[in-house]
């Protein structure tokens, strides 16, 4: 009885000394700074990434490897598959394994935020042409007539809004300011 508690027990010593060893190796990783101080994002393998490379193409996919200065990045082919009733649902065609260099990436799309959609505009577009066609369905049905400066104010409010989604940038720019700096693991 207690030979077969020592085989166990050397034998989870040995699975136990496999596993560490597997879990202590890290991965390389990429970091986005801003300036020499400041870390915005780090990219580890197994984090969803999307940015725009020098050439225009937009990628978005999980990083499967970071190895040399260059991401190794699965991207998923979605398409609307069909069933045999004619109903459409979302699935994966293919999946393929692209390598980017960091230098070949020109633009990074900033992870969602809070309060996003204050900081795009989005709710005061919604907020004030809301406003003014609930003014003018009322004024119409309550056979009164349209207040000019009420309109005028939900109309300066959903321009407002609209400048806000203009001036919002929805990605980081790689250059001086912004840069992506690749960290290897050392061992």
């Amino acid at each position: 009885m207690t030979s077969i508690k020592r085989g166990l027990f050397f034998f989870l010593c040995i699975v136990f000394v496999q596993c560490s060893d597997v879990l202590a190796q890290g991965s390389d990783m990429v970091v986005l700074k801003k300036g020499p101080e400041r870390t915005l994002k780090t990219y580890l393998s197994g984090t969803q990434i999307h940015f725009v490379t020098i050439a225009g193409t937009e990628v978005n996919g999980q990083i499967r490897m970071i190895k040399k200065d260059s991401l190794f990045i699965n991207i998923y082919d979605e398409r609307a598959a069909y069933t045999m009733w004619g109903t459409s649902f979302w699935d994966t065609v293919s999946v393929g394994l692209s390598k980017y260099h960091i230098k070949e990436i020109r633009e990074i799309f900033k992870p969602r935020e809070k309060f996003s959609f204050i900081k795009n505009g989005l709710i005061f577009m919604m907020g004030g042409s809301a406003y003014a066609i609930l003014h003018s369905v009322n004024a119409l049905y309550l056979k009164q007539p349209i207040i000019p400066s009420t309109m005028l104010i939900s109309g300066g409010v959903a321009l407002t809004g609209l400048v806000l989604n203009k001036v919002h940038k929805r990605t980081v720019r790689l250059g001086n300011k912004y840069y992506l700096q690749y960290i290897p693991v050392t061992k």
